[in-house]
């Protein structure tokens, strides 16, 4: 049968925009290496994650300046619209100038399920920034509520028997990935929505919800809860570990290791 030339159209489309993305990964994670990056490796070292975990994930950093990705890839001849649609810049609203949506961030690339670059989280380097973690903006490529953070290789770990853990944040994905929990995923920056539950279930029939341990925590518990009821059905249902108070999966790694993750999955309930 022939293809749809519309289908077409949008396929090449999709490509040209994760060839930009996967080049701001290249130049982020360059970025971490420089002296710029020096604040940003020192974080990443004292919440105890090594080179080849940052390799692993393509972790990277966007330098402090209004332009630096944006000047970038113009010199590699990247047409300013596919930057744009990318969600990697932005339009000034005092005078319509250009500038890098991300800026002074360590930069953690959100991939699709087949491993491709499709959106960036990026945490602030900042304390007084008002937003501590950033997501891409909603584009052709990414819809938050329809993705889950390291999706790919969780399938796969989950494929060859290993508990599937929902986390809350990228810290707590890569803590569990790097003490063997490779089944590990989050929600990007949102409550859990319906579409990523479906996604959670073609995965495995009983994922384990991880939660912080405090009244925040319990509350998310709640909402998923609330979600997942009308949905459930033979063979597909939730367990909930609530991590002791105070600790996210992060924190439980650094204090007790993989054992004491074990535990608490364990007695999921």
């Amino acid at each position: 049968p022939e293809r749809d030339p519309q289908a077409q159209v949008k396929a090449d489309r999709r490509t040209q925009l994760i060839e930009v993305m996967e080049m701001a990964v290249g130049f982020y994670r360059l970025q971490l290496k420089t002296g710029a990056g020096g604040a940003a490796r020192a974080y990443l070292d004292k919440r105890g994650l090594s080179e080849a975990t940052s390799d692993k994930f393509g972790i990277g950093f966007a330098p402090d300046g209004w332009q630096g990705l944006w000047d970038h890839l113009r010199s590699k001849g990247v047409e300013e619209e596919l930057i744009l649609a990318a969600g990697l810049a932005k339009a000034s609203s005092k005078g319509g100038k250009l500038y890098d949506v991300f800026r002074n961030r360590i930069m953690f690339p959100i991939r699709d399920a087949r491993d491709r670059c499709i959106a960036f989280g990026g945490r602030a380097m900042d304390p007084d920034d008002n937003a501590k973690y950033l997501n891409s903006p909603e584009t052709e490529l990414f819809d938050k509520g329809r993705n889950l953070y390291n999706h790919g290789p969780a399938r796969t770990a989950a494929g060859k028997g290993q508990p599937l853990i929902v986390a809350e944040g990228y810290m707590d994905v890569i803590a569990l990935v790097e003490a063997g929990f490779g089944a590990a995923v989050a929600p990007l920056g949102t409550a859990v929505t319906e579409t990523q539950l479906q996604l959670l279930w073609r995965i495995s029939d009983e994922p384990i919800v991880a939660l912080d341990g405090d009244k925040a925590g319990v509350g998310a518990a709640h909402r998923v809860i609330d979600l997942a009821l009308p949905l459930l059905e033979s063979g597909k249902s939730l367990r909930f570990a609530l991590m002791p108070e105070g600790k996210d999966p992060d924190d439980l790694i650094r204090a007790e290791g993989a054992g004491g993750v074990k535990k608490v999955l364990d007695a999921a309930m």
